[in-house]
């Protein structure tokens, strides 16, 4: 059996690395970027079984992203994070489950690692 792929993008380096980390030590194989253009052309040529979007970054827009996801039927599990309100991370999340998208989880940051290992064995024993 393969292992299971995750993608991530994040603007925050030290996120981005601490996502990488915990992945990796969860045993899948992680691709990290905090550029928009190589996230997606991953994203829509090679879907990964787990994806960690991060919604509000300069000239990004994570919900544009979400749309994506359902338009092209992308079918992996999906973790939200944000800096940004709390509501907006609820209302996102509401919105890619309306539309049919795998959420995993939404998580605000700071992020607590103990969650985002959580969520990883969710997601690897499902």
């Amino acid at each position: 059996m393969s292992k299971k792929r995750l993608l991530v993008i994040d603007d925050d380096a030290p996120i981005l690395h601490l996502i990488t980390a915990i992945g990796e030590s969860c045993g899948l194989v992680v691709q990290a970027t905090s550029v928009p253009k190589e996230f997606l052309e991953i994203l829509e040529t090679d879907a990964p079984d787990i994806v960690v979007l991060d919604l509000v970054m300069p000239k990004f827009d994570g919900i544009e992203v979400l749309q994506r996801m359902k338009d092209q039927q992308i079918k992996s599990k999906l973790m939200l994070i944000s800096g940004a309100e709390e509501d907006l991370l609820a209302r996102a999340s509401k919105l890619a489950e309306a539309w049919g998208l795998n959420v995993l989880a939404a998580y605000r940051k700071p992020l607590d690692p103990t969650e985002i290992v959580a969520s990883f064995k969710e997601a690897l024993a499902s």
